[in-house]
């Protein structure tokens, strides 16, 4: 019912538009028209507007049953753009063989157990703000450091294992190809990483591992990529990327070094803000200036001063 009064409405508004288009003043003086007729290089015909066909018009409208079957196949397509995002393996850390610097993984220190919980909060809170702004979105993270030995990939396994404790959706994204760790740190290996399942056309799922008990989940790096900035800039890769966006919440990229090659402003092209890790008593105040040069203010969540308690 509401359509058939939208359509006799606007039939009526174009009608008395129509007519009035043809009212004309014989006092109005012709140095008040807005150009002269002498001065157009061709002819300009005014057609009377058509009459609005309602019947067309209904008849053009989708029904109730076929707008039902539109939205199941668009409901359809993103559940199997989601199913084959969601990792076919899953993979238990073995505290013997995990990085002794994951403390959030088992808690030997509470302090520095609790310094990576706030930091999960912050990100949280800046995420619960920025779903407010439809201009702006806080999702993904790049994680970066100067050099190498700073502890970036610590600090990102921590902190996704912090917000996995927070019951948020975490997947971590190993993009420092030239040296990957991120596998290595969780005393971990696999075959196929991101980089296999994007040069062989695989499902991104392929590639993906969930990590208990944590439950979160990585998008591991399995050996040294000659040319990793290639696969950065293939616009295939970030669509590969995108299908798990959807069932996370956050997305932390391991980049690598800021001052070791130019992967780190390809991927700050593609993710939302960063996190700086900086390694107390190593990382030179020269250093960092020149890694973060690129970056504006608004370009960095925040500053983490990494292994600051001995």
């Amino acid at each position: 019912m509401g359509k058939v009064y939208e359509a006799f409405n606007r039939a009526a508004d174009e009608k008395e538009q129509a007519q009035g288009a043809l009212v004309q003043d014989d006092d109005l003086e012709e140095k008040s028209l807005p150009f002269e007729e002498k001065s157009l290089p061709f002819e300009v015909e005014v057609l009377p507007p058509e009459e609005f066909d309602f019947m067309s018009y209904s008849l053009r409208a989708p029904s109730i049953l076929e707008k039902e079957r539109m939205n199941r196949e668009a409901a359809g397509s993103a559940l199997v753009r989601r199913s084959l995002a969601r990792p076919v393996r899953e993979a238990r850390v073995d505290s013997r063989r995990v990085d002794p610097h994951l403390i959030a993984f088992y808690n030997p220190d509470p302090q520095v157990s609790r310094q990576y919980d706030r930091l999960a909060l912050s990100m949280i809170s800046k995420a619960a703000t920025e779903e407010r702004n439809l201009y702006a979105k806080f999702k993904r993270v790049l994680v970066a450091s100067a050099q190498h030995g700073d502890g970036r990939t610590s600090v990102t396994l921590n902190l996704a294992c912090a917000l996995a404790r927070a019951r948020k959706r975490v997947l971590v994204v190993d993009c420092d190809l030239m040296k990957p760790s991120v596998l290595g740190a969780l005393g971990l290996g696999c075959d196929v990483g991101l980089a296999e399942a994007f040069l062989s056309n695989l499902p991104p799922g392929e590639a993906a591992i969930k990590i208990l008990p944590c439950g979160f989940n990585v998008l591991p790096a399995t050996r040294p990529l000659e040319n990793s900035a290639a696969l950065f800039a293939a616009p295939g890769f970030w669509k590969m990327v995108e299908a798990f966006d959807p069932d996370h919440d956050f997305l932390l990229f391991d980049s690598s070094p800021l001052l070791s090659n130019g992967d780190a402003g390809l991927l700050a092209r593609h993710t939302d803000t960063t996190l700086l890790v900086v390694r107390a008593g190593k990382t030179r105040s020269d250093e960092m200036a020149k890694a973060i040069a690129p970056f504006n203010q608004e370009d960095l969540f925040g500053v983490v001063l990494n292994r600051a308690i001995q």
